[in-house]
């Protein structure tokens, strides 16, 4: 049988709009969106690079209306789940990112 990598929700950070997930892998959390829409991420969002906190991470856009997703801390960006301009489902995984120590 199989175990999940999600150990569970990050309930002080996660609001009506995504979730953010702490993982098995060590100081790695995975947000997933409550919308279903379009992705876009913001630029420079590569996979290995680095966000710092207040950064645009992403933004779903759902009927004519954009949602931007903001870091609350600094993080690197481990995996992205979407293609640019592709669609997101409810609860879908976005990014898998790294917190950074700082």
């Amino acid at each position: 049988m199989k175990t999940s990598n999600i150990l569970g929700k990050n309930e002080t950070l996660s609001n009506h709009q995504y979730c953010l997930y702490d993982t098995r892998l060590t100081n790695s959390l995975l947000i997933s969106t409550h919308l279903v829409g379009k992705v876009y991420y913001a630029e420079g969002i590569v996979e290995g690079g680095i966000c710092e906190k207040g950064a645009i991470l992403l933004r779903v856009e759902i009927l004519g209306l954009a949602y931007d997703y903001v870091t609350y801390e600094a993080v690197k960006i481990l995996k992205k789940y979407c293609q640019n301009g592709g669609i997101v489902d409810y609860n879908a995984p976005i990014l898998l990112v790294e917190r950074i120590q700082r």
